[in-house]
């Protein structure tokens, strides 16, 4: 995997041969038939340069020769001229046609690279451990990939094609050349090499300060997203912060502005030595053709061959020399995407289908630690929970409560002991086939820019269209009254990305959020802080739904709220990652434990409350 400190520290990157054939096999499965095209109409044309040299010279050589009379009669000289003419316009229009269908293929056969690619990486994703997504490097490994989505794959497959062509046109063009001296092909060859060098060398470094950047770039284009998003405008506006966040972003800027400005500097000087170099060799070539026309030896088409054959050779000699290095670079580019196509992933299909109903969760001495940490979340937590019952979880923030039900719900897998469903360890059990009887609102819940229809039936998208069920959820939720309000009902888009979009308030979010719940009608219903957004009075009908509601299914909920812990059959109190009290909300507030002290504290807030006068 990808870190930005081995990043840094990477001084030449080795690229495997096997990412050279990762790429042309993507390339291949994406059109089999417009990468035969492609390559077929690269082939073709590389015979024209040396053609239209050859018909050029072959022209001036009758235009001279008219011109002193040498053709014979005038309508037998323009017969000449005018042959020659149109063999020229018509290699011109099958050269024209030919790139013209080169170019139509590449684009189509581009779009459909990057088609493919982004589906796989959305697939990629898709397939990744939860514990992943926590961690910046894998965002950097995504970053990179989804860059590369573009041109690299076609520009890696184009470049190979075009060492083939480049190197049939130099040897096409080479021979023309040659004719006019044995060093001037040589000399031409010299004068592409040190701008050929200088391309290497600094797309090289510009690869290695973009792999540099990758961790400050997300950070900058988040202080961006901070600046501009509706969603962290209003504490932006109201704590007057905007200078800070915008210096910050000044500040990374500078620092990839440094960087730039040194490398574009010492790109410009480079290049600058290469081109008076590279004029130095052609001078020297020109100088022995002009040798050999002063003695006789060369005609008029053969200078002008000469005049055309540098233009073509250079750029042949360069194309073959850059093809190579960028052949190299886009492979360079290529295994990031390969980084992150090759990261491990969870197949959430593996294992025997869980069929039927949950009807007990049991926790046996289960410990957790997050991936690369050293610490322990949860530690020896055992328990037993039973179809009907309703089971609380407290505790202060970070005591373990989000990550115990992230493996009750089997995003993550437990450290150390087991997790049974119905007496059987889920392990056995494919996790997909496990969370379809989980339904479950996270406190950071989704709030999706779709429509209300889409918000409450993404809690089983097969069932999309079914309005009887979605109109039930919602009015279970309590979210049918202001959904029926809105301009389009169910069908209204939702937030303000899109056009037409309606933004709601918090608490008609987490309505949205319980109805998905309600809507998916697993038989484990999973509230983490069910009621946080919303006002008293909704909090009550949520929490009476929730009383009525949750008969026949296992219940487990979070909640800082003891209004709605204490209708809770068992209560867990979690501390440090361990279970410290458990049983009723009555034996508890008897054992005067922590959860007596919170539920005190709490209550206090409502029933002791008095306010405080002040006298002069």
């Amino acid at each position: 995997m990808f870190r930005q400190t081995d990043t840094a520290s990477r001084t030449s990157p080795r690229i495997p041969l096997r990412d050279l054939g990762q790429t042309l096999r993507l390339v291949w499965h994406t059109s089999p038939a417009q990468t035969l095209l492609a390559a077929g109409l690269s082939l073709v044309q590389a015979f024209i340069p040396a053609l239209t040299i050859w018909i050029s010279k072959l022209l001036l050589d009758a235009v001279a020769q008219a011109i002193e009379g040498r053709l014979g009669s005038p309508e037998a000289a323009f017969g000449r001229l005018l042959g020659l003419l149109a063999l020229q316009v018509g290699v011109g229009a099958v050269s024209s046609i030919l790139a013209a269908a080169q170019g139509t293929n590449r684009e189509l056969l581009g779009d459909a690279l990057q088609n493919r690619i982004s589906l796989r990486i959305l697939h990629k994703a898709a397939g990744l451990e939860l514990s992943q997504f926590e961690d910046a490097a894998t965002y950097d490994t995504l970053q990179n990939a989804y860059r590369e989505v573009g041109s690299r794959p076609l520009g890696v497959f184009t470049q190979i094609v075009s060492l083939a062509q480049a190197l049939i046109t130099l040897g096409t063009v080479s021979a023309l050349l040659s004719q006019l001296g044995a060093s001037v092909v040589p000399l031409v060859l010299l004068a592409t090499l040190p701008g050929v060098w200088v391309t290497s060398r600094f797309g090289t470094e510009g690869y290695r300060m973009i792999r540099r950047q990758v961790a400050d770039a997300r950070i900058q284009n988040y202080l961006g997203y901070l600046l501009t998003n509706d969603s962290a405008v209003k504490e932006v506006r109201l704590f007057g912060f905007e200078d800070y966040l915008v210096s910050r972003w000044r500040t990374y800027y500078a620092k990839f502005r440094a960087q730039l400005v040194s490398l574009v500097t010492r790109r410009s000087l480079w290049g600058l030595a290469a081109s008076l170099s590279s004029a130095a060799f052609v001078g020297a070539a020109t100088l022995v053709v002009l040798r050999r026309a002063a003695q006789g030896l060369v005609s008029v088409g053969d200078f002008g061959l000469f005049i055309q054959g540098i233009v073509q050779l250079q750029n042949q000699f360069s194309t073959l020399l850059s093809g190579f290095t960028g052949v190299y670079q886009n492979l360079l580019y290529m295994r990031n995407l390969f980084e992150f196509l090759e990261l491990p992933t969870r197949d959430l299909d593996a294992g025997e289908t869980w069929q039927g109903a949950v009807e007990t969760i049991e926790f046996q001495g289960v410990g957790f630690r997050y991936p690369l940490t050293t610490k322990d979340v949860l530690r020896d937590v055992s328990f037993k929970v039973t179809r009907g019952q309703a089971l609380a979880l407290v505790g202060e923030n970070g005591a373990g409560k989000t990550t115990l039900i992230k493996l009750l719900t089997r995003l993550y897998e437990p450290t150390t002991g087991r997790v049974l469903l119905n007496g059987l360890d889920a392990g056995r059990f494919s996790p997909r086939s496990v969370q379809r009887e989980m339904s479950i609102i996270f406190q950071d819940f989704g709030q999706y820019q779709m429509t209300v229809r889409e918000n409450v039936a993404l809690g089983r998208t097969e069932a999309l269209s079914d309005d009887a069920d979605v109109e039930a959820a919602s009015l279970r939720a309590g979210a049918a009254d202001f959904a029926k309000r809105l301009p389009n009902g169910y069908g209204t888009m939702l937030g303000r990305w899109f056009a037409g979009g309606q933004q709601l308030s918090g608490g008609q979010w987490q309505r949205l959020a319980l109805a998905r719940l309600y809507f998916r009608d697993g038989s484990v219903l999973v509230f983490d802080e069910p009621t946080a957004a919303l006002d008293a009075n909704a909090e009550f009908e949520v929490v009476e739904a929730l009383r009525k509601g949750s008969g026949g299914r296992i219940t487990v909920l979070i909640s800082h709220r003891f209004s709605t812990v204490r209708m809770a059959d068992q209560i867990l109190v979690l501390q440090n990652g361990a279970i410290t009290e458990a049983g009723s909300h009555d034996l508890l507030l008897e054992q005067g434990g922590l959860y007596a002290q919170m539920f005190r504290i709490q209550a206090r807030g409502y029933y002791d409350y008095a306010p405080t006068t002040h006298s002069e």
